[in-house]
């Protein structure tokens, strides 16, 4: 456990498969929420991590705790998400994804085994997810039933997109076109026009939540 200072105190926790996987994943939360302003928006942030050869998703819950005046946020995430090199699963957005895993034999994770930039990459796309959220700037039980995971996938590009700019750790062009090509093309062929709704979304022309989501109607359903 640990705590940062500044205007309010944040409590940051990891609980993770192996105590010396907690030991070097808790700075690295802790530079993620501090570069984040995370401290002004909640109480305490928990990441949970748990040793199943599970995909590299994340869920994020969000919790009012008795006598705070401010939340806390739990992020799951099994260790793929850690050691990695590109997202995958179905992204976090909601206040109460359940963890739900069904895999194979769990095998032992290390310190040794963590990819720093990769989960550097993953705290700070949930994390600002989770800013996202806390400020209403996005707010999922507004987005049509049909379209939720079409918007969720879009969503996260401009997460990567905003990070990207301000100099902050993320997943790369790259990857975030390589994820959208995997997704979209499947779905229908991909036009210019889905391109250019990609870099509208990745350079910021895209912001607000209701323009997002005009967009992820002119892409194919997935």
């Amino acid at each position: 456990m640990s705590t940062m200072g500044g205007s309010y105190t944040l409590v940051l926790t990891c609980r993770c498969c192996a105590q010396d996987l907690s030991d070097v994943l808790l700075p690295l939360l802790g530079t993620a929420a501090r570069n984040l302003g995370l401290e002004e928006l909640l109480a305490e942030v928990v990441l949970c991590v748990d040793d199943l050869p599970a995909d590299d998703a994340g869920w994020l819950r969000i919790d009012s705790v008795a006598e705070r005046t401010r939340p806390r946020l739990t992020l799951y995430c099994g260790c793929a998400a850690l050691t990695a090199c590109s997202p995958g699963g179905p992204p976090a957005g909601t206040e109460a994804y359940v963890w739900e895993l069904t895999a194979p034999e769990p095998t032992a994770v290390e310190a040794a085994d963590l990819d720093e930039g990769t989960a550097l990459a993953f705290l700070h796309h949930q994390l600002l997810l989770a800013r996202d959220l806390l400020r209403r700037e996005l707010e999922p039980q507004v987005v049509p039933a049909g379209l939720t995971e079409t918007f969720a996938a879009v969503w996260d590009v401009t997460l990567d997109g905003r990070l990207d700019r301000e100099g902050l750790p993320g997943y790369t062009l790259e990857t975030r076109r390589a994820r959208f090509s995997n997704l979209f093309s499947s779905a229908s062929v991909l036009m210019p026009h889905h391109w250019q709704i990609f870099q509208s979304l990745w350079e910021g022309g895209l912001v607000s939540q209701s323009d997002v989501l005009a967009a992820v109607r002119q892409l194919p359903r997935l």
